[in-house]
């Protein structure tokens, strides 16, 4: 066991929920996805690094949810299609687009991971 004084490498998740509703234009007319429909989102960030010698942790979860919430605002309660970059909003789109978004202002972040529903997820990057 390391000492107090000691750091370690870790991983944390922060998740999040949003509502959006979208449509999948490249889709056939007859699928169903290509018509307005909404869900609930989760989202859920993957961060690793090394503790704070002092603090004793990576980052501080209050802190994830502050630099998250302007990106994560563009997309709740919105028409995901009418946001830059997601025209064709599917989960893989979306998935990306949120890591590329958050990676700038959370260098730990390694990994986002999108539930559209209870038993479907899209992960970016794969890992």
């Amino acid at each position: 066991m390391k000492s107090k004084s000691q750091s370690s490498v870790v991983e944390i998740k922060k998740s999040f929920e949003i509502e959006s509703a979208r449509f999948l234009p490249n889709l056939p007319a007859t699928h169903p996805c290509s018509k307005t429909h909404g869900h609930s989102f989760k989202i859920t960030l993957r961060l690793q690094g090394t503790t704070s010698h002092k603090l004793g942790w990576l980052i501080d979860y209050n802190e994830i949810a502050k630099i998250a919430a302007p990106t994560l605002k563009k997309i709740d309660h919105t028409l995901l299609n009418q946001v830059p970059g997601l025209t064709n909003p599917t989960t893989e789109n979306i998935t990306i687009w949120l890591y590329e978004k958050l990676k700038k202002q959370l260098p730990e972040l390694v990994q986002v991971i999108v539930k559209e529903t209870s038993d479907t997820e899209c992960s970016y990057p794969v890992r």
